[in-house]
Parts: structure tokens; C-alpha cells; sequence
């Protein structure tokens, strides 16, 4: 039995590659989880035009998602985003302010996923630089101004 197998990828699966590549995984990886979950098909010779048909969408997915990017970017650069807490008399926070608080309050500029956004963990009122990567290539920086409630 053949200890790799050639599948081809019908979406991205990370750290394997993208939709339409082809790569050569183990064989019980393939048959198992990969082929079962519908995230790739065993490759054979007929296939390349279903191969040239899948990177052909993933390009023109990747330039409508990149002019989102932008436009996103220019909406959230250098705005500042006020979000209320409860702190104590000495001006820390009862726990702390969140990823998912955050794009919750950058909601009106642009939706942007919690997981893409990076700042240092919030405990007290003030001012705080972030950052959202609205894309590989492509990341906006912003204010969260913490404000007592």
C-alpha cells in the first residue's frame, strides 16, 4: 500500500495549501480525514481542468477580498474606537477588555473578525494602539480609548 497519496484541494486547509493544489499527504491522513471532510478528492490524470478551474476562483476570491481590504483600511486607519467599563476606584478594570468587545465597537466602520485583531491585553482605562489584519497583506492600525462607565 502506498504510504502517499496525491489529493487535490477543494478549500484552503492550513499549514497544506490552498484550494486547487496539489499535494501528496499520507495516505491514512487522506483516506481518513481529508477525503471524508470533503476538503480534498484523490488526484488523477483528468483532473487538471478542475484544478485550473478551482485556482481560477481562488484568484478572483483573493482580488474581490484584497478591494475589500482596502476599502475597510481606509475606513478604520486612525479612527478611534471608545468602549465604557466598569473599573474600580483605582482605575482598573473589572476583568478586561476583549477581541470580540472590540470588533463589536469597530463595527460601524468595518466588520472585521475578533481573531485578526492584536493589542496588548487591556486592564486599565486609557489609550491603546491595535492592530487588524484585514488581509495577508493588508492591516489597519487604530485606537481603543477605554472610558470609565
Amino acid at each position: 500500500m502506498a504510504k502517499e497519496t496525491k489529493v487535490i484541494l477543494t478549500t484552503s486547509v492550513a499549514d497544506l495549501g490552498h484550494s486547487g493544489d496539489v499535494i501528496e499527504v499520507k495516505s491514512g491522513f487522506a483516506r481518513n480525514y481529508l477525503i471524508p471532510q470533503g476538503l480534498a478528492f484523490a488526484w488523477s490524470k483528468g483532473a487538471a481542468g478542475q484544478i485550473e478551474t478551482m485556482q481560477r476562483a481562488r484568484r478572483a476570491q483573493a482580488l474581490a477580498t484584497r478591494e475589500d481590504a482596502v476599502a475597510a483600511k481606509n475606513a478604520i486607519e486612525g479612527t478611534v474606537v471608545e468602549i465604557p467599563a466598569k473599573v474600580s476606584e483605582s482605575g482598573k478594570l473589572f476583568g478586561s477588555i476583549s477581541n470580540e468587545v472590540i470588533a463589536a465597537a469597530l463595527k460601524p466602520q468595518a466588520t472585521v473578525q475578533a481573531k485578526s485583531i492584536h493589542v496588548d491585553a487591556i486592564k486599565t482605562t486609557g489609550d491603546f494602539s491595535a492592530t487588524v489584519a484585514l488581509h495577508p497583506e493588508i492591516s489597519a492600525n487604530f485606537t481603543v480609548k477605554v472610558i470609565a462607565e
